[in-house]
């Protein structure tokens, strides 16, 4: 049954349409796969009544609600769709679906303090439940204490996420100045493979001030001014880094530690590009031996 969809045309799943009895509360009813090919092919009517036929055979399973509340929202019913949408979320608010048609469903009412509410009914958080709990706080103007809480859990849960940390920025700093960062650092690699690392500087310094905790842009700068000779700027800038956030500490490391040797640190420099040598780092051994041995 379950090679229904995507695989199996219309007229093979109407000749597969068999009548079986209800084995147990979690047998998913044929009606349901067969709606779901009506779906796919757009006979949103046809799809609607098979799974109303598959509620009937098992109106234990809430899978009918789901696909009837996909179904009423491509074609725009949007109060049948928030009647199916709301019902499978307080049924089975951990599936991650579920909780983003019920957000879908409250449409315009939305705030922080109603997102919040129906996320804690969720006991089980997954990444997935973040992404569309912080995707639609962006879209929130009024964020209260208990929305600004979870926006702190979530950077602490997840450091290392790019898209949930691209969410925590867009909802910190907006989205048109993050766009408008990320072209800057577009423009400033261009200058600097003129080798005007000077302009480059000038250029990332602009796009940290509309994205201020950015480590590509912090590390960027800290390379630039070591480029530049710059060594105590370039340092400024990597102390600034978060590591917790940082996806390649070993280069970090590298960077921190030549800074510090070229700023007569031997022994400190030394000992952070040996920690990027054990962190895999192969530019970190050649500069062991160029100011370590």
């Amino acid at each position: 049954m379950n090679n229904v969809v995507p695989k199996m045309s219309l007229d093979e799943a109407l000749e597969n349409d068999l009548l079986y009895p209800n084995i147990n509360i979690f047998t998913v009813p044929f009606k349901t796969s067969l709606g779901r090919v009506y779906l796919r092919d757009s006979l949103y009517e046809k799809a609607i009544k098979s799974f109303h036929l598959a509620r009937k055979n098992n109106p234990f399973l809430l899978i009918n609600e789901n696909y009837l509340a996909e179904t009423y929202l491509k074609i725009n019913q949007i109060d049948s769709f928030s009647y199916y949408a709301k019902k499978i979320f307080y049924n089975a608010p951990n599936h991650p679906s579920h909780f983003n048609y019920f957000l879908k469903s409250i449409g315009e009412q939305s705030n922080s303090k109603l997102i919040d509410s129906a996320f804690n009914l969720i006991s089980f958080k997954s990444e997935h439940v973040w992404k569309i709990y912080l995707s639609k706080l962006y879209h929130t103007d009024d964020k209260l204490d208990n929305a600004n809480l979870n926006i702190k859990i979530a950077d602490s849960l997840f450091p290392k996420n790019r898209e949930i940390q691209y969410f925590i920025a867009a909802i910190k700093f907006g989205q048109e100045n993050l766009k408008k960062a990320i072209e800057l650092i577009s423009v400033a690699d261009e200058i600097a493979k003129l080798n005007d690392f000077e302009g480059s500087v000038n250029v990332l310094k602009d796009a940290l001030k509309l994205y201020p905790d950015n480590n590509e842009i912090l590390d960027k700068i800290a390379t630039s001014y070591f480029k530049l000779k710059k060594y105590e700027s370039s340092l400024e800038f990597i102390n600034r880094i978060d590591l917790r956030k940082n996806n390649d500490e070993g280069r970090y490391r590298l960077i921190k530690g030549i800074n510090l040797v070229k700023l007569n640190k031997k022994t400190e420099g030394c000992n952070e590009i040996y920690q990027s040598i054990l962190l895999g780092n192969n530019e970190a051994i050649k500069a062991n031996r160029s100011f370590c041995n």
